[in-house]
């Protein structure tokens, strides 16, 4: 009764009625060898030098007499440094020795400052106290300052 019933729906279908009445169809299987990786000797991989970028700090500006008339504090732009928008890209890569410190220096065009929200005026160079939670962050004039670089 079962076959009378499927015997219409399969003969629309196209199936052939051999397979219709339960003959099973043969599947070859494959040869199983051929799921087994290849036999290969454990070669070591080449060696490779880490690519490392050398560079060295170096101090940009001496200043004997300290920031006096040559830097200004910046309120502003030490609250920004005190929260992480606004300082060295590189903490001390370049730097200035005064008297009794050392300041992190940052220019206005763009050599080692990080500065997202554009705070930053031509012409200028940063001197960064400390950048942490206690970051300051003096602003003084390139022109100023020209007597006081350290060329390379």
């Amino acid at each position: 009764m079962a076959v009378a019933f499927l015997a219409p729906s399969i003969a629309a279908s196209g199936v052939p009625p051999a397979l219709a009445q339960g003959d099973p169809m043969r599947v070859d299987r494959t040869d199983p060898a051929h799921l087994k990786a290849p036999l290969r000797g454990y070669d070591q991989p080449e060696h490779l030098e880490p690519r490392v970028r050398r560079t060295e700090s170096r101090a940009v500006y001496s200043l004997p007499d300290g920031l006096d008339g040559l830097a200004s504090y910046d309120k502003a732009l030490s609250r920004l440094c005190q929260r992480g928008a606004f300082g060295q890209k590189v903490d001390g890569f370049y730097w200035a020795r005064a008297k009794d410190r050392r300041y992190g220096v940052a220019f206005s065009g763009g050599a080692n400052l990080l500065d997202p929200q554009n705070r930053r005026q031509p012409g200028k160079a940063y001197f960064i106290e400390g950048q942490d939670s206690r970051c300051k962050v003096y602003v003084g004039d390139q022109a100023l300052l020209s007597k006081h670089y350290i060329a390379p």
